[in-house]
């Protein structure tokens, strides 16, 4: 189970480690931030791999998870998705 006990020591991201989080927690594939950002997928990847270690996540969904234990992401509800229907 993930705990946290306080934002204060959460790592610190720069701004493209910021943005490519948010694309990645929105699933896209690292051909697709490449695109998105203008980069080579394998700058992609050595952005990743340092997230993963500042969050010392084991993968991507460990690092999504962490990500927002730490209050580096949100996580929104679509109003349009709600619980389904009986």
């Amino acid at each position: 189970m993930l705990h946290h006990e306080s934002f204060e020591n959460a790592p610190v991201l720069t701004a493209r480690e910021h943005e490519i989080l948010e694309y990645i927690a929105q699933g896209l594939s690292t051909k697709e931030v490449a695109q998105h950002v203008g980069i080579a997928p394998r700058t992609v990847d050595k952005h990743v791999e340092n997230i993963r270690l500042k969050l010392r996540a084991k993968n991507r969904t460990h690092m999504i998870a962490c990500a927002v234990v730490e209050g580096l992401l949100e996580v929104e509800e679509d109003e349009e998705e709600g619980p389904p229907a009986p």
